[in-house]
């Protein structure tokens, strides 16, 4: 081995004065050619740009390329363990005649304030680890993968077969080789209660989710096949009998957060069916019966409450139009979480929504066009107007087109680029001028400024207004492969 770097990453403790800092040492081998990088996940509601709220904060903490041996260091607060990822990529990949096949590229750290840990990085990708719970890696290295889907090819599943029972003992056997050598670990040394909440929720819900996935394509028979209620209830029973809720810690596992939101949603559509000419979107009551649920079910554990609290009441606030559900849980979040700092969001995210009802004047925008002139909103009056917000570059153009053909004598199409961190030079570029369409660029500035008056988000990319400049409809979902609800409005609006 011939480069030897350490990284410092400092953890600030908010509940002392002294710093608590983890030290990762990588080591990398002669003329690997690797791209390493490491990230910390933090389970946090936050703001995210186009999507509204998001309960997973990336941040990366390193970064190393060891031909040139640069090093990126920073330093960040860690109140707790934290997953950190490691990821390596091969910038030049080498055949070599009779070599094993490469490992995998990405990793999956526990990382706790005072832990020093030294990572040896191997020509085939793997992994080796010395230092203070270098064996907690070991184990994640050893028996846990990424994505649960990556085990479904391992342990024979077919795609394309209605029956794959054959997978089953092999599913059952990973479980408990996870669970002895969870066992054996405690038995040697004292665990990290951290470590061992999120190992036992991957190792948990795992596998019956790989379970699950097994039954419901049995139950289905064949793909695209709707399920029966008395088939629902099986596949929704599955999962209530099956789930345990464990200590606050298991939140770090993904699998886990979505079957915690399933634990409760299951019982909330039993009650409260989802209608289906809705796009099965919650009712204002079963959300806030969700809501009122998870504060009943997880009193026991603080995390996981304020946890899916959140989450109900984000729900409440982004997948519904009428805000009459938010306004009353974001009364009891209140009282309850009188400090979040997420408060203000959901404050100006529902007021803008309720600026956005049926018959009310369409908030008035101006932006360039590729031709750098300012176009008003209001300028477009005497058609009626259909408005895209773009998050991505060329974003709906694929589906529009049709559209575009078909009615751009009568109406016009704006195009709102709000793709974020894209210069007007580079978005100009990619602009194709047509009749009955119009093209206009936001600064990320611009772009957050709308979020304020048009609730923009990537779920509900489009509002349409009539001649007189009012709103029509401003909750038409995005929808894939075409999005027979846009098409539906579109005529309705030309009808009127």
């Amino acid at each position: 081995m011939k480069h030897v770097l350490y990284c410092f990453v400092a953890f600030l403790i908010s509940t002392t004065l002294v710093a608590q800092t983890a030290h990762i040492t990588l080591k990398t081998p002669v003329g690997s050619n690797f791209m390493l990088s490491l990230a910390t996940e933090q389970v946090r509601h936050h703001e995210a740009p186009s999507i509204g709220l998001t309960d997973m904060e990336f941040l990366n903490i390193g970064y190393f390329d060891d031909t040139t041996k640069q090093w990126a260091m920073t330093e960040f607060e860690l109140k707790e363990p934290q997953i950190v990822r490691l990821n390596i990529i091969s910038k030049v990949q080498a055949y070599v005649a009779n070599s094993r096949p490469q490992q995998r590229s990405n990793y999956v750290l526990f990382i706790s304030p005072n832990d020093k840990l030294t990572i040896t990085i191997n020509p085939d990708k793997s992994l080796t680890f010395a230092g203070t719970n270098a064996v907690y890696q070991e184990v994640l290295r050893d028996y846990f993968r990424d994505n649960l889907y990556e085990y479904l090819p391992l342990f024979g599943y077919n795609p394309t077969k209605i029956d794959n029972s054959s997978i089953l003992p092999k599913v059952d056997s990973l479980q408990r080789v996870r669970q002895q050598r969870l066992q054996t670990l405690k038995s040697q040394q004292p665990v990290n209660e951290a470590f061992e909440a999120y190992l036992s929720a991957i190792t948990n819900t795992e596998a019956y989710l790989m379970k699950l996935i097994v039954a419901d394509k049995k139950i289905r028979e064949s793909q695209g096949v709707q399920l029966k209620p008395e088939q629902r209830r099986e596949i929704e029973n599955f999962t209530l009998q099956n789930f345990k809720i464990l200590p606050d810690a298991a939140l770090m596992s993904e699998p886990y957060r979505r079957e915690l939101r399933n634990l409760i949603q299951i019982p909330v559509i039993q009650k409260y069916p989802t209608d289906s000419a809705k796009r099965y979107v919650l009712s204002g009551e079963a959300v806030q019966y969700a809501y009122q649920l998870s504060d009943e079910k997880l009193r026991a554990y603080p995390r996981q409450r304020e946890y899916l609290l959140t989450h109900w009441l984000d729900y409440a606030t982004t997948f519904r139009s009428d805000m009459t559900a938010a306004r009353t849980l974001l009364e009891n979040y209140e009282r309850t979480y009188p400090s979040s700092e997420l408060i203000p969001y959901f404050k100006r995210t529902i007021v803008a929504k309720e600026g956005m009802y049926v018959a009310q004047p369409a908030p008035n925008f101006t932006f360039k066009n590729q031709e750098g002139k300012d176009v008003s909103l209001s300028s477009l009056k005497g058609k009626p107007v259909c408005v895209a917000f773009c998050f991505n570059l060329k974003q709906h153009e694929l589906i529009f087109k049709p559209l575009e053909e078909a009615y751009r004598d009568r109406m016009t199409f704006v195009y709102l680029n709000v793709t974020p961190n894209t210069p007007f030079a580079d978005w100009q570029s990619t602009v194709q001028s047509r009749p009955g369409v119009v093209h206009l660029w936001t600064s990320d500035e611009d772009a957050q400024k709308l979020k304020d008056t048009y609730a923009t988000t990537m779920r509900y990319p489009f509002v349409l207004i009539d001649s007189q400049g009012k709103i029509v409809e401003r909750w038409i979902p995005q929808e894939f492969p075409d999005n027979k609800t846009l098409q539906e409005e579109l005529k309705g609006l030309i009808r009127k």
